[in-house]
């Protein structure tokens, strides 16, 4: 069982998290051409459609999986999510055209308003891939999956370096694109179009077809998934939507690339969810699915903390590769902290399973907004007086309430036999290590990657047993 899901959940991170790579490698060449006040565009744009994305799917993603499995639905079930999902794009769509200039002149894109214009047929093509991507993740077809997301990214990379390098800025000028913070954008279009022509075999799939009362029951499961999601979105986001209107510019754009660094955590953690999240609904009436949850966020954890040591300990390294100018540093400080927010995140959403199998997903919804709560009111209050690292502390303290919020929460209404004491404990050693090396060491390459072998060897010497018995599973 747990090889099936590890060996899934690999084939699912080349499909998540190599794309991502493939853009997070992407960065320097951006960089190279921005400066630190267009960069904070580019994190604003995307950090506004993270929150698109969110309402347009309104949680039918998840809601296709819960109901997809009961039996003779599976059809019906496509066909509602995917032309809900094209009625609530193509409705935003139509809006974003009537409101363009005044939604423009708020945003402060007044001279340059196409940009909202690319970011929302983005959204719309990403919106109608989503439950074609679902498809191929419940009938287990991962590497299918994958091999269209990373086809995709890696057009849109060799699309953004070709523009930034090989073509003439003149001749782009010509065309329309005045700033080369364009390019990346366009290109993203472009791959984002060129997705629903590589789905076109599983978009034909759906039927001319809709269930209203299937609907109602899907809306009713989605929707709190949708303003969970959005709970998540303002913690992981927020920071880069409202920086650019609080505090300096070209912080702003700092803040925005030094927090790519920190995605690197973010990438293993959405491979996973790639693989877990069918999984949990599949195993949920198994006897033994309580302790199957147990142990997987056990070794979740330990991966997590291991990453998080690596990554700091290599920090000097990666920060002259991905982020080539040096005046793009001054955000550095954000990224353990980020770092550690991004553990808490993770081990809320395993602790969430409880809320997903149980259909009460209106837990979540409760959660989340506080999470939402702290980071926007953090944000909005102390950002301006105290700049960037006010978004990074409220990002950890909004994750880590939700964390022990859920927690709490769950074993009250589904007792899950978690290891808490040894979680705690492998999690408390990681994160020691790793803010000595980066605080007091002054990111150390040969102690900080010692302290990561140390700790793995740790591991496999006290969970020798534990580790052996989950691979052979």
């Amino acid at each position: 069982m747990y090889k099936k899901l590890f060996s899934e959940t690999i084939i699912y991170g080349v499909g998540s998290i190599l794309p991502r790579l493939i853009m997070f490698a992407l960065n320097p060449f951006i960089i190279g051409k921005t400066a630190e006040t267009d960069f904070s565009i580019f994190g604003q744009l995307y950090a506004a459609v993270s929150f698109l994305n969110v309402i347009l799917t309104f949680g039918f993603e998840t809601a296709f999986f819960r109901y997809a499995t009961e039996d003779g639905l599976y059809q019906k079930v496509l066909n509602t999510a995917f032309w809900f999902m094209t009625a609530t794009s193509s409705l935003m769509l139509i809006l974003l055209y009537v409101f363009l200039q005044p939604l423009a002149d708020f945003a402060n894109y007044t001279e340059n308003p196409e940009y909202l214009l690319w970011f929302g047929w983005i959204a719309f093509f990403d919106t109608i891939c989503v439950i074609p991507f679902a498809v191929l993740r419940f009938k287990n077809k991962p590497i299918y999956y994958s091999a269209i997301k990373v086809f995709q990214n890696v057009f849109q990379a060799l699309l953004t370096i070709f523009l930034l390098y090989y073509i003439s800025t003149d001749f782009m000028v010509d065309l329309g694109f005045t700033n080369t913070i364009s390019y990346p954008f366009i290109s993203n279009l472009i791959a984002s179009i060129l997705g629903v022509v590589l789905l076109l075999g599983v978009i034909k799939q759906v039927q001319l077809k809709f269930d209203s009362d299937l609907f109602k029951k899907m809306f009713l499961y989605g929707y709190p998934i949708m303003i969970a999601g959005l709970g998540y979105i303002l913690n992981e986001n927020f920071d880069k939507l409202v920086q650019r209107q609080l505090i300096d510019e070209a912080d702003a754009g700092s803040y925005a690339a030094c927090y790519k660094i920190a995605t690197l955590m973010t990438l293993f953690v959405t491979a996973y969810r790639m693989g877990i999240e069918p999984f949990f609904f599949k195993v949920a009436k198994d006897k033994d699915a309580k302790q199957m949850y147990a142990n997987i966020l056990f070794f979740f954890s330990l991966i997590c903390n291991v990453v998080i040591l690596g990554i700091l300990a290599n920090i000097d390294l990666i920060k002259q590769i991905f982020i080539p100018k040096s005046s793009f540093w001054l955000a550095l400080d954000i990224v353990p902290i980020i770092l550690i927010a991004n553990l808490f995140y993770g081990i809320y959403y395993n602790l969430s399973t409880w809320y997903k199998v149980t259909d009460r997903t209106n837990v979540g919804t409760r959660i989340s907004l506080i999470g939402g709560a702290i980071t926007v009111i953090l944000n909005l209050i102390l950002l301006p007086k105290y700049g960037f690292m006010v978004s990074a502390w409220a990002t950890l303290i909004a994750y880590g309430t939700m964390m022990i919020i859920s927690y709490i929460w769950g074993q009250n209404a589904y007792k899950i036999p978690y290891q808490t004491g040894k979680i705690i404990l492998y999690m408390t050693i990681a994160i020691v290590m790793a803010c000595v090396n980066y605080y007091v060491l002054d990111s150390n390459l040969i102690i900080g990657n010692l302290l990561l072998i140390s700790y793995i060897a740790l591991l496999f010497i006290v969970e020798r047993r534990t580790i052996k018995k989950l691979i052979q599973r």
